[in-house]
């Protein structure tokens, strides 16, 4: 049976092959030789989840030119040694032994997480979008002297959008996002990262990922961060939203959308009332003047909706965490008279 992991490894030698001699790789279970291959064959859920990433893979790299086929295969080579140490309890191959079945179940994710991010190489009206990815997995120290812990191996995980397009558009677009990727996920070296010391002993992924194009003018993608601190309770997450404007090459601002004198406690009163009525007693929001920036910050606007701005809220903020990241949607009527004269051209990417 193909598998992606053995598949990848052998493109690392066949890299300068063409793709389909690199796709005809495969690999026989009876020769599997090192733990990391035998957890594949051994493993229903395992195996499972490797031929997902194997049908993912396929469909990921189908259309791309050589250059964002060379970035992808670079990519899945960095994410097999990343996949073959971060579920171990060192943070390093595995070379001798079985994985236990904390370490087969952190397999399993770490598999299913690859194919999703995969799963958003593809072509969105009319511009072919694929993922760039990073990987990084270390020792927890506070965990080194635990034989039994949960949590060995601190995982990092960056996923971003690029165009595949050799224009001056996906250029900037390219380097942008990728910039904003490494500033959210600090993938640099343990301790540096943006949770301060506490980077060792957790958890980070980001992911900025194709949401909408509107025309020819706007690229809006969606963000979304998920951090665990080792032995918590449960972890945090958030969902944002970036709006690239292709014609000025930079993010959209407020002032791109609204304007004049009190829209921002216009806003801020509209979305209040939003949220009363869509979430009613699920809200926790004796106090609204806390939420303010938030509720004006550009990031928090998807314009998806074609008759309502929607206002995204993080979990804790306006309910409790069971309750998810609420959204409050707030109709373009009433937000008419403090719309920017620009306002349309950013809605509809003229």
């Amino acid at each position: 049976m193909i598998r992606t992991v053995l598949r990848t490894a052998l493109a690392a030698v066949l890299f300068t092959l063409p793709a389909p001699a690199i796709l005809a790789a495969s690999f026989d279970c009876a020769g599997a030789s090192t733990p990391f291959e035998r957890a594949i064959c051994d493993n229903p859920e395992l195996s499972a989840a490797d031929e997902r990433l194997d049908r993912s893979w396929a469909t990921a790299i189908g259309g791309l030119s050589k250059q964002a086929l060379k970035e992808l295969q670079a990519g899945q080579r960095q994410w097999l040694d990343y996949a073959r140490r971060a579920c171990t309890r060192t943070a390093e191959p595995l070379e001798e032994g079985a994985y236990d079945e904390r370490g087969v179940s952190c397999l399993v994710e770490l598999f299913d997480s690859r194919s999703g991010m995969l799963e958003a190489s593809r072509m969105l009206e009319g511009t072919r979008f694929y993922p760039l990815a990073r990987h990084a997995a270390w020792p927890d120290p506070n965990e080194a002297d635990n034989p039994q812990s949960y949590w060995p191996v601190a995982h990092y995980e960056m996923s971003v959008a690029q165009i595949d397009a050799d224009t001056e558009v996906a250029r900037r677009f390219n380097a942008l996002v990728l910039a904003q990727g490494e500033q959210l996920s600090g993938l640099v070296e343990p301790g540096q990262g943006p949770f301060g010391n506490e980077d060792d002993s957790s958890d980070l992924t980001v992911s900025i990922l194709p949401a909408e194009l509107a025309g020819t003018g706007r690229i809006s993608l969606r963000t979304e961060t998920y951090w665990y601190g080792h032995g918590a309770a449960h972890g945090n997450w958030t969902v944002s939203y970036l709006h690239y404007l292709t014609g000025e090459s930079r993010w959209m601002e407020a002032g791109d959308l609204f304007a004049g004198e009190g829209w921002q406690q216009a806003l801020l009163d509209l979305a209040v009332s939003a949220l009363r009525q869509q979430h009613g007693d699920m809200l926790m929001l004796d106090d609204t003047t806390f939420i303010a920036d938030s509720v004006a910050d550009p990031m928090r606007w998807s314009l998806s909706d074609s008759y309502a701005l929607i206002v995204q809220f993080q979990p804790y903020e306006v309910a409790a965490y069971a309750y998810g990241a609420p959204t409050a949607r707030i109709s373009w009527e009433a937000l008419e008279p403090y719309l920017a004269d620009t306002a349309d051209l950013v809605r509809y990417g003229y």
